[in-house]
């Protein structure tokens, strides 16, 4: 049994990899979001409170 390979991938069963793209492309979405729109505009994207909500799934966390 090789048991370097073995701790590896028990150290990469470990690892959350989360998307960040959606910071890229955050002023974009929410510019697309408040066009036209009257009132108090947005400022939360609907991709920012997805990667929020992952995030308080995964860790478990409360709501306040």
């Amino acid at each position: 049994m090789n048991w370097h390979d073995y701790d590896e991938k028990l150290i990469c069963r470990g690892e959350l990899i989360l998307d960040l793209d959606f910071v890229k492309n955050y002023k974009a979405e929410l510019d697309a979001m408040n066009k036209g729109k009257e009132g108090m505009p947005f400022t939360l994207t609907g991709s920012y409170v997805q990667f929020l909500a992952l995030v308080r799934y995964l860790y478990g966390m409360p709501y306040r």
